[in-house]
């Protein structure tokens, strides 16, 4: 059974996981994982009965891959639909193909409802709402224009039909990376903590890994369609 570590102590070893509703403690002798149990972290429960039996972390790289099958999965079917009923949805997917409307689309969900990091003190805010707590910490310029810019690319090579038109989605990709280094530059550090990119990559979440990989795939789309127009 899936849940989530709502609290921890690491004091004494002891913390409390919500799973379907309910609350299970646990203490550290149950948890299987080298690393530490972190506030926010998705693990995989083993009960007997209604006993915590152990606790296992389920690894960030499980959590992209699904949640990436998931949101890939709908979106697929979305446009397919959207394809067979002709009209605008056929116009669109001729003008884009499938795979530039499911980034597209993975891109939208993932920054404006997925979290960007697993923090508590920020609660898993998605990319957009964090775009203007960097603006007040100083490192956030433009994240939020850019954003914006970036969800009404699709429409630039729609509207404008020369084949410059096409390098308009890169700049979801620039977006995502501007973020990451204004975010860097407002806190000092990993939100703060002035660590190294190793503790800042630990802190991401699935909306900044999805955000950044569809973005990727409209950058590449893009300039492909740019390049053989």
């Amino acid at each position: 059974m899936r849940g989530r570590i709502l609290q921890y102590n690491g004091t004494d070893g002891t913390g409390v996981v919500v799973a379907d509703g309910q609350q299970y403690k646990f203490s550290i002798t149950n948890w299987k994982a080298d690393t530490p149990p972190a506030v926010g972290k998705t693990v995989e429960l083993t009960l007997a009965d209604g006993q915590v039996q152990a606790v296992a972390l389920v690894p960030d790289d499980v959590l992209l891959r699904e949640k990436t099958a998931e949101l890939t999965g709908k979106l697929s079917g979305m446009v397919g639909g959207a394809a067979g009923a002709g009209g605008v949805g056929g116009m669109l997917l001729g003008k884009f193909g499938k795979p530039i409307l499911i980034a597209y689309g993975v891109f939208l969900i993932a920054t404006l409802f997925l979290p960007a990091v697993n923090m508590p003190m920020i609660g898993g805010e998605p990319m957009f709402k964090l775009a203007s707590l960097l603006a007040t910490l100083g490192g956030g310029g433009g994240v939020k224009l850019l954003l914006i810019l970036s969800y009404l690319s699709l429409a630039v090579p729609f509207f404008w039909p020369d084949k410059k038109g096409w390098l308009a989605l890169l700049l979801p990709l620039l977006t995502v990376l501007w973020a990451f280094v204004s975010a860097r530059k407002a806190t000092g550090g990993p939100m703060g903590g002035g660590g190294g990119l190793g503790d800042v990559f630990g802190i991401l979440g699935v909306g900044f890994y999805l955000a950044i990989i569809a973005a990727i795939v409209l950058a590449l789309q893009g300039f492909k369609k740019y390049a053989t127009s």
